[in-house]
């Protein structure tokens, strides 16, 4: 039996599984045992302590053996799939615990440090506040690179102990420049911003859908009937630093001149709609959708702020959800006449839901699009009267963070007046509020363009 079986398992005789049953079968040679059973002595004459120390020794050294193996064959982190890690359920108030992957007599001295956690415990790595990692708990730089591309994209604050420089060029630049940032003190907000940039990082450059050879083609949907904001708008599309994006503008109404020669300024391909002021918005959309060439369609404003990144957050959020409307919920808000920034609905978290997102920042493919019958044919709320239909339709709607997009209210014709948005009633309902203009609140770069309606506030 035993030849058969070696005959039968000859074209796997070089991998890790079997190289592990050779060890084992070590044990019976002459001295074997008696070497076996001395270490193991050794083991259990320890403290408790110094014994688990040595188990995860063991346990360490046989996960080394298999992952050099793997990396022979690989020449960078492997890639993890989305569908096993993402940042779905991700909460910002997470509570102050600080945890490990190993034993934390390893850690580097005045690390603190509460509690080890497994790779795999999941459940448990979500609820910590950040994650201090050493080179002593992985077999090789590689191995180390993968394990924390991992668990940056469940949203898992990430601190390099030991700023190992080997790792800057196996996760990347900004990977390792938040992984290496101080972690000590950080308050809720400064934590959440933490945590998406490290997100962001894993989700483009580790996970195998990031490392694909082409990205969808991003229509970006933006109308506007105030020719004052758009330079603005323009401005919000031209930095947006996904790869594949074009702009689909609509000019809806009268008083727009000379906007050919700024759309060919633009680094993105653009095509320009005129349409009468009389048309309902969801028939401008329409008009849009119908010129765009991507397969997915995103609907921006004309007079919001946008992070560089927001176009990366909302295709990401389609890929690890599945869900066939995307977007961002409405939480970062700048009063104009007040001269406020606000955050006046936390909603600390990522899930799919059955109401509206932000209008603004809404995503969805052009399949789930026609599958709803396109843009209802109304002057107002086309957001609520999509996010109706894809869910009259059995399809999902899944809000990812609310980092990269604030609102302005500014009072120069909102396409929607309801009083639950007005100024004071926000203000009412704020959990957080700061005098002036701060898009560094929600995560965006300050912009080096001036809107319209705050032009005499913007250095206040």
């Amino acid at each position: 039996m035993p030849v058969r079986w070696r005959q039968a398992t000859g074209a796997a005789s070089g991998s890790a599984w079997t190289r592990f049953l050779g060890q084992v079968r070590a044990i019976r040679r002459p001295g074997g045992a008696s070497s076996f059973l001395r270490w193991l002595n050794v083991v259990l004459r320890r403290k408790t302590n110094k014994r688990r120390v040595a188990w995860w020794h063991l346990q360490s050294a046989m996960r080394s053996r298999w992952i050099r193996a793997q990396e022979r064959r690989a020449s960078s982190v492997p890639a993890f799939d989305l569908g096993g890690y993402n940042p779905i359920g991700w909460r910002r108030d997470v509570g102050s615990e600080v945890a490990a992957l190993g034993p934390l007599a390893l850690l580097p001295p005045g690390v603190e440090v509460q509690r080890v956690v497994r790779r795999r415990d999941l459940r448990r790595l979500r609820q910590i506040h950040h994650l201090e990692d050493t080179a002593a708990f992985h077999p090789s730089v590689v191995a180390r690179a993968g394990d924390l591309a991992r668990l940056a994209a469940l949203g898992l604050v990430i601190h390099l102990a030991d700023e190992d420089q080997r790792l800057r060029p196996v996760l990347g630049g900004d990977f390792y420049r938040l992984a290496t940032a101080n972690v000590r003190g950080l308050n809720a907000d400064a934590w959440e911003l933490l945590s998406v940039g490290l997100r962001r990082a894993a989700l483009r450059e580790h996970s195998s859908w990031g490392r694909g050879e082409e990205r969808p083609l991003v229509s970006i949907l933006l109308a506007t009937k105030r020719p004052a904001f758009l330079p603005w708008a323009l401005a919000n599309a031209a930095r947006q630093t996904y790869p594949r994006a074009e702009l689909i503008l609509v000019l809806h109404g009268e008083g727009f001149a000379g906007v050919e020669q700024r759309v060919a300024e633009l680094p993105l391909p653009a095509k320009v709609l005129r349409m009468p002021a009389s048309e309902p918005l969801g028939a401008v959309l329409n008009a849009a959708t119908a010129a765009a060439s991507g397969t997915l369609l995103t609907k921006m404003d004309d007079d919001d702020v946008y992070g560089v990144d927001h176009l990366w957050d909302l295709v990401l959020a389609r890929e690890y959800s599945g869900a066939q409307l995307v977007g961002k919920w409405l939480e970062f808000v700048y009063l104009a006449a007040s001269n406020r920034t606000i955050r006046w609905f936390n909603g600390c978290d990522e899930r799919y839901q059955t109401s509206a997102l932000a209008g603004g920042t809404l995503l969805i493919s052009r399949r789930d699009l026609d599958g709803v019958g396109g843009w209802r044919k109304v002057p107002g709320g086309v957001d609520k009267a999509l996010a109706e239909d894809v869910l009259r339709a059995s399809g999902r709607i899944y809000r990812t963070h609310a980092v990269g997009f604030m609102l302005v209210r500014h009072g120069c014709r909102h396409t929607w007046s309801d009083p639950y948005y007005a100024d004071d009633a926000l203000l009412a309902r704020a959990d957080r509020v700061w005098c002036g203009f701060q898009p560094a609140r929600a995560g965006i770069e300050e912009p080096n363009f001036v809107h319209p309606a705050l032009a005499d506030k913007q250095h206040s």
